[in-house]
């Protein structure tokens, strides 16, 4: 009979930690092996691969599974299959917009894995950013323009939720491209407009993640604000170093804005600390929680420069920091952090109160042996169920960089490459018409 008893236990402590731990040694091997094909360039067999493995992501992360792949295609060039798999992403996000009740009360005695993953807020905004750069390659410069408005909506609406105490308020790099969109659209009021409050958000953006405007933004800001004849703007930011514009140079000259991904996203990885909360007869017990945290992949310091060459000229530039997602993604759950701290803490006291009930019935056994091997099993279960979040879009770029060339209309020869030699794209073929900015993608994300 108590080898019987000996069995159960057994089985369903091994049930219940194969169920908990099983499904992420085969999702992580995934990652890796992901990882490494994005470090090579080869996204195509990246893209393969996550199709294959579509199980491993299951219904919970259906929306990251769509973010990866959609990714995955802008980074091939693939705009329409980007397209495809990023609005499917958007309307499963909405979806879970109206949260299930039942899962939410399961997330509080389980763990936060148990719910779908809808993404981070920064990772919902930048669904759009990328969906209007596949579309301003396209030459869809409408429909690029609406994804870019719908950052501004979600942006504020991420700020309203938060009381307006979120940092994360403004995004100046999609403000920075909707300038350019609007330029290229011979909106040169609504251009200025946008290259300005792209200006004062980089100035935020200095302030809380380092990211200083790119030199080339008051430039921008004082040529449209001199196409337009606004004589006291023009002023202001030629006073800040804006470059005075000629305007008869209008109809000789478009431009060229390179966008380059660098590095890998940061990923989360569980922390475990210890809380210890002292009951009504002021005895301490001590409990370990399970905290998710950001930690980078790239530390910087790879610099690039861009040429673009035509049988007339030769333009140089080289590309500056404009979105620092790692700075973002860090402080957007450091944020969030008191919130999972007080829920994981909740949680750690709910199963500590049920394992000590679950003992004290074991107790009423007359085997010592059999209440000791389940005693351990419920140790052992509560804290394999104890797992912090880590789902997070690993494919996003850890920043990205621009370099904008104003250069005369024709067709140009343009080169990328980093200072230490271990990047370059060479020859790539660019055509540049009169006051418009043709888009270029280079992708470093290794």
């Amino acid at each position: 009979m108590r080898v019987r008893l000996y069995r159960q236990q057994a089985l369903w402590l091994v049930t219940a930690l194969s169920f908990f731990l099983g499904g992420c040694s085969g999702t992580e091997a995934l990652r890796r092996e992901v990882d490494a094909n994005i470090a090579r360039g080869n996204y195509k067999q990246a893209a393969q691969l996550i199709q294959k493995n579509e199980n491993l992501y299951g219904e919970k992360n259906e929306v990251m599974y769509n973010l990866d792949l959609g990714l995955l295609y802008h980074y091939l060039g693939e705009p329409d299959s980007s397209n495809t798999y990023f609005f499917r992403a958007e309307q499963k996000i909405d979806e879970l917009f109206t949260k299930s009740i039942s899962q939410q009360v399961l997330s509080f005695i389980l763990n936060d894995n148990i719910i779908p993953y809808d993404g981070e807020d920064f990772e919902k905004v930048m669904v759009n950013v990328f969906l209007a750069l596949n579309f301003a390659q396209k030459g869809d410069l409408d429909a690029a323009l609406v994804e870019a408005r719908k950052v501004d909506i979600k942006l504020r609406e991420y700020a309203r939720q938060y009381d307006g105490k979120n940092t994360y308020q403004e995004d100046a790099f999609i403000r920075y491209i909707t300038g350019a969109l609007y330029e290229s659209s011979g909106e040169v009021n609504d251009a200025f407009i946008a290259y300005r409050n792209a200006y004062r958000a980089f100035e935020q953006y200095r302030q809380h993640y380092g990211v200083h405007a790119p030199g080339f933004v008051l430039d921008d800001i004082v040529r449209t604000a001199t196409l337009m004849d606004f004589v006291e703007e023009r002023e202001e930011f030629e006073q800040l170093g804006g470059k005075p514009y000629d305007r008869t140079k209008r109809r000789e000259e478009g431009s060229i804005l390179v966008i380059a991904y660098v590095g890998h996203a940061p990923k989360k990885e569980q922390v475990r600390p210890s809380v210890s909360i002292p009951d009504t007869a002021g005895i301490i017990h001590t409990f370990q929680i399970a905290l998710p945290k950001f930690v980078p992949r790239y530390f910087g310091g790879r610099e690039y420069s861009v040429e673009a060459v035509s049988a007339t000229d030769s333009l140089s530039a080289v590309p500056e920091v404009a979105q620092d997602i790692t700075a973002i993604a860090s402080k957007a759950l450091d944020e969030r952090l008191a919130m999972i701290y007080l829920k994981s803490g909740g949680r750690a006291v709910l199963k500590f109160l049920a394992a000590e009930k679950a003992k004290s019935e074991l107790k009423k056994n007359e085997s010592k042996l059999a209440n000791i091997f389940g005693s351990v099993a419920i140790d052992l279960l509560i804290g394999a169920t104890e797992q912090a979040d880590t789902r997070s879009w690993q494919t996003l770029p850890a920043q990205i960089h621009l370099a904008r060339i104003q250069s005369k209309p024709g067709e140009y020869t343009l080169r990328v490459k980093s200072s230490d030699g271990l990047f370059a794209v060479r020859d790539l073929s660019v055509s540049v018409r009169s006051g418009r900015t043709s888009f270029v993608i280079v992708d470093d994300v290794r």
